[in-house]
């Protein structure tokens, strides 16, 4: 994987994004919405780049993560990742990290076009869902400026450190990309 935007790269992970994933892994503020605990230990980042940076596209009934790098450096900033549905490969959900310092900048919603072109095109994905934690703003704000519809709000369904969340969960199909924001 290999795309370029404006500012940014999405890419596969390699040996030399350790540091920085361990960095945006630890800080609180980016743990605060997302699935794992801090502190995250080195071993289990580089067990995740070295799985990653063999992947070459996304492989059905598994998450497949890429890296954000920014153009200029090749600094890993965060990464964006994809799971081709295990019964359906038709079917696919996103997910998304950014390192706090680079918040607020537009990168998240400069680089997801990217990625639903390239599943919805080249891959032929007909339905793309993601889903945020509701006190996540700049999460589900991004994914309704890109066309995503919220589908469902399910209060206090997430079990994360031992407190229940609430979750929106959003969706948007092929057909709805082309119609409205393909090209923009």
């Amino acid at each position: 994987m290999y795309i370029q935007t404006a500012r940014l790269v999405l890419r596969n992970f390699i040996d030399g994004d350790l540091e920085s994933f361990l960095a945006y892994h630890n800080d609180p503020e980016v743990a605060k919405y997302q699935g794992w605990g801090i502190p995250y230990p080195r071993e289990k980042g580089e067990s995740f780049i070295s799985y990653m940076k063999e992947r070459t596209a996304p492989k059905q009934g598994d998450w497949t993560q890429f890296a954000i790098a920014l153009k200029e450096k090749d600094e890993l900033i965060g990464d964006i990742g994809c799971y081709i549905k295990d019964d359906d490969a038709r079917q696919a959900r996103i997910g998304f990290t950014l390192a706090s310092k680079h918040w607020r900048k537009g990168y998240i919603s400069e680089v997801i076009p990217h990625l639903l072109e390239y599943l919805f095109e080249d891959m032929d994905v007909h339905r793309i869902v993601a889903d945020c934690d509701v006190e996540n703003i700049a999460s589900y704000r991004t994914l309704e400026k890109l066309g995503f519809r919220r589908e469902a709000h399910f209060v206090e369904s997430y079990l994360a450190d031992g407190v229940y969340t609430s979750e929106y969960h959003y969706g948007l199909l092929q057909r709805e990309w082309r119609e409205n924001f393909k090209g923009r």
